[in-house]
């Protein structure tokens, strides 16, 4: 029973130890009211991940093609990213993930894989994940 109790404690202190964090916060142009730029804080207790960054054009219809995509390779630690609102980015939308593990298009195991066909690469293991809109705030016309 001491045994167990042990390997429980161990385990616990294992899981709370992989913590990962990210805030993400869209500025306002007080202005006109659109974004203007997006900025991204965070964390990882994890000795590697990736920061992956899409942006979507308002109006696009197909996320692989008519997103702007790139990553960020993060080692543990604290971590932060500015990224500039551009005029077609106005109305559009974004996704944030932190992902555990990058495989090569030569690992790749899936039958058909468009990431790996179009960049060489694709993410798994997702360690958190956030979404959001660049729309106009109500109030500032």
């Amino acid at each position: 029973m001491k045994k167990l109790i042990s390997l429980i404690f161990l385990i616990s202190i294992l899981i709370s130890q992989e913590k990962s964090e990210m805030n993400v916060d869209v500025i306002i142009n007080a202005d006109h009211g659109w974004p203007t730029k997006i900025e991204l804080n965070g964390s990882s207790t994890l000795e590697k991940v990736w920061l992956g960054l899409s942006l979507y054009p308002f109006g696009t219809l197909d996320v692989n093609t008519g997103g702007r995509h790139s990553s960020i390779e993060l080692s543990t630690g604290q971590f932060s990213h500015e990224i500039n609102v551009d005029q077609p980015l106005l109305g559009g939308s974004f996704e944030f993930a932190l992902w555990s593990k990058k495989v090569d298009k030569v690992d790749c195991t899936l039958d058909y894989c468009y990431w790996c066909k179009a960049n060489g690469f694709h993410f798994e293991d997702i360690v958190l994940y956030k979404s959001g809109l660049l729309t106009q705030m109500n109030g500032y016309k």
